[in-house]
Order: structure tokens, then sequence, then C-alpha cells
């Protein structure tokens, strides 16, 4: 062949090359012609066109797929495309997928292949048929059915198909069926605004964990408090741990419904964090005494409230524990009068550490009381300071000039001998003809900075 190009001959190129093709055909060196049929036809439509069919007697237009042109400048007649797909749509359905997978759609009449694959489809070979069944359909632009094939494969390229063609109102009656296939790519798209929250809470009613995944995502990207009693019952169910600071960071959720269901589940730090919402301060503290037995919790709790009817409640409480006694007496230093811990013990009790700790709880009272002391000390102090500054002050003189003016008529105030009047002045250093005062205001207060205060500042 290269001699011929070369040196030319007897027989022209495109005459070799046929005869030599029918030789390897003959021979069934089927691959060796496909690729005699790219190096020799090259773009040639016409010849690539008139020798396929050598391919098709043969049934082996498979050999000859990797090598038929598939570009806009030779794009060959579509019935050819469309003999190759039958082909391997009978003898080798995955290559058929492939070339579905890989072949342009302006190649061929795609619904002429569709009606192939339907004639042709069989149970063995089905996900390889749906798959490509949901391609071609793409190519159609009939997403709805194309949507189907891949739900019914269960296949994760229909989370593709939705975000690329943007399919968001046809997946409401299939929500389930996209988070059971990939819960959190299907719960990502179902956050985006394409589809309305109802609509999905709706469709996920009977499927509570998934309800419950969806609204937990929900709640961290748009915190709608429209949902938030629903969170409480899914928390409570799926993840409890979550529960309290939900509770803690919302506000749109019945209190007593919630507090009901942490109560039947036993869930103590919650009922604490409830009864502590609804104002019932003192059976909190009594659950974490006695369901909770935690000492150093009720202690701040008790800190954090300051109520004495608290604090009476935990030392009556503590007065036969010997070991919270001696936690008390080392933390209410500062917070209530130690007598009345103390009151409380009684004579030959065994507290360990009793000593220890009544001596740092007084050291700690009697700092208390030599802070509050030095306090009063420098509040006095800078009471008769600012004080005296203030008579300084107002034993100053005040200075009046001819340009000065009454507040009220806005006149001048030194006025010629026969239109003369008296003057009032403030320590403000606001001046009034006093007849202006007498006519409207009293002599009590400056009516300028009294109007200022009131923020109707300039009207008199």
């Amino acid at each position: 062949m290269d001699v011929i190009s070369t040196h030319g001959g007897k027989y022209s190129l495109i005459t070799v090359a046929r005869l030599y093709l029918d030789h390897l055909l003959s021979l069934q060196q089927f691959d060796e012609a496909a690729r005699l049929c790219q190096r020799v036809f090259g773009t040639d439509k016409q010849l690539w066109e008139e020798e396929v069919y050598k391919f098709v007697k043969v049934k082996q237009l498979r050999s000859v797929s990797s090598y038929i042109p598939i570009t806009d400048a030779c794009k060959l007649n579509p019935h050819v495309y469309e003999m190759v797909l039958y082909e391997y749509l009978q003898l080798d359905p995955n290559g058929f997928l492939q070339l579905v997978k890989e072949w342009p759609p302006r190649l061929y009449n795609t619904k002429a292949v569709i009606n192939a694959v339907n004639d042709h489809f069989n149970k063995k070979d089905a996900n390889i048929l749906l798959e490509a069944l949901a391609i071609l359909y793409t190519h159609e632009k009939e997403f709805d059915r194309a949507l189907t094939m891949y739900l019914k494969l269960q296949h994760k390229d229909v989370f593709e198909l939705i975000t690329t063609h943007n399919l968001y109102g046809m997946v409401k009656d299939c929500i389930v069926q996209l988070i059971e296939l990939d819960s959190e790519r299907a719960i990502a798209m179902l956050l985006k605004d394409n589809i309305p929250a109802e609509d999905v809470v709706r469709e996920l009613e009977q499927c509570e964990q998934y309800l419950y995944r969806y609204l937990d995502a929900y709640d961290k990207v748009k915190s709608n408090e429209k949902f938030h009693w629903r969170l409480v019952n899914l928390y409570a169910r799926y993840e409890p741990e979550k529960l309290l600071s939900f509770l803690k960071r919302s506000n749109s959720y019945p209190i007593q419904e919630a507090y009901d269901i942490c109560q039947g589940l036993q869930f103590y730090p919650e009922m604490v964090y409830l009864l502590d919402k609804m104002g019932s301060t003192r059976e909190a503290l009594t659950i974490i005494m006695h369901n909770l037995q935690n000492v150093q919790m009720a202690i701040d709790f008790c800190k954090e409230h300051d109520d004495m009817d608290l604090w009476n409640d935990l030392i009556n409480e503590s007065v036969d524990k010997p070991h919270v006694m001696t936690k008390l007496l080392n933390s209410i230093a500062g917070f209530i009068n130690p007598e009345l811990l103390v009151d409380k013990i009684k004579p030959g009790q065994d507290i360990e550490g009793l000593k220890e700790s009544v001596i740092k709880m007084l050291c700690g009272y009697s700092l208390q009381v030599s802070i509050q002391e030095s306090c009063n000390q420098i509040l006095g102090a800078d009471y008769f300071d600012m004080h005296e500054r203030l008579v300084r002050v107002q034993q100053g003189a005040l200075n009046m000039t001819t340009d000065h003016v009454c507040g009220v008529c806005r006149r001048d105030l030194i006025v010629k001998e026969s239109m003369k009047t008296d003057i009032v002045m403030f320590n403000c250093r606001h001046y009034f003809h006093e007849p202006c005062l007498l006519d409207k205001y009293n002599l009590d207060i400056c009516i300028v900075c009294n109007s200022k205060k009131l923020g109707n500042s300039g009207t008199f």
C-alpha cells in the first residue's frame, strides 16, 4: 500500500485498498480491516458509506465502530451509525451502552434507537438497557421518562440529570426514593430554594428518619423556626444529645409539650432547662439533686439565680449528706450568710474537712465584707469630691455680654434704658427676660435644658 501511494502503479490506491479490504475480511482479520479503512478512507464520507456495508454482511460493524468518523467534518448517513448501534444492541449490550454514552446524539435518530431498544428489551440485560434508555430519553428531552429509568435502576446519575436540566419540579413525588438512593446528595439538593420545604416535609411524613435528616440539615442553613416543634420530637427520638442545645437556641416550640416529651423519656438535663424557662426553679433544683445527683450543678444553679428560697432548699437537702455539706461550705462564700449553713450542722455530725471548709468560708466572707467596706469608702470619697466641685462651679461668676439673647423671645438681653427689664440667669448659663418666663413658664427649671431632655430642642 505504501509503495503504491508513493510510486503509483497500474491500479489506484483506493482500488488496491478495496481489494485488500475484501481479502482481510475473507481471512476474518476484522480489526486489521477496520484500521485499513481509517488509514485509507480518512475523511472521505462516500468511501466510508460504500465500504462499511462489507462489515454489515459479516456482522462485524463492532470492529469498525472505534474507527468510524463521528466529527462534523465527516459525518456519515445516520443510518450507518444506527446499524452499528443495532448490531451492538443484538450482540453486545454493554458495548451498545458505551456507544450511547460516547456518541453525540446528532449522529443518529434517537427515536429510532429508542424503539429498537424497546423491541429488543429482555430481562437479562434489563439494567443495561434501562440505563441506555435513560440517556436516550435525555437526548430527546423526555426528562420525565429518563428520571423514571434512573430511579428504577437506583442510579446516582439521576442527581446530575435533575441539576443539569433543572428538573426540581419533577422530584416532588420521588423524594423518598432519592433519599434512599443517596441521602447526603438528595438532602443537599432538596435544600435548594427550588423545592419548597413544605412539600418536602409533606412527602416525608411517613418516613420520620428521613424527615429528621432533612429538617436537621434545613435548620443549619435556613433556620426557619416554622419546623422547630417537629425538630424537638425528632431530636428526642433520633439524636438526643443535640436536644438540649437546640432547646436553648430556639424559642419556637411549646415549652410544656417539650417538657412532657423530655419527662416521658427521662431527659433530666432538658427537664431542668425547661422548668427553669417556665419559672419552676425549685422543681428544677429537685431534679438536679434527686435525679441527676449533681451537687456542683445544683450549687451553680443556685448561684445563677441568687434566690434565697433555692439556697434554703439546697441546704435542707444537704443537711444529712456530709459530702454535700463540705461542697456547700466551700462554695457559698459571697452568696449567702455562712451562718445559715453552719446553724444547720448538728452537734457531733461527722463532716470530712469541716474545720478547713469553715475557715475557708469565713475567710471568703470576711474578704467580701472587707471589699464592700473599701468600696463604700471609695464611693464616699468620690461623693464628697464631686459635691465640692459642684459647689465651686455654682459659686463661680456668670458672664453676660451684649451678644446674649433671651432663650424665649430671642431678643437682646441688654436693651436701652427706656426698655429695660429684669433678667433671669440659670447656672446652666441660659438667660431669659423675666416677663418672657413668667408669661408661660416658671422659674424652677431652665426650659432650654428641659426641652433637650424631652427631645424637643429649640421648641419652647
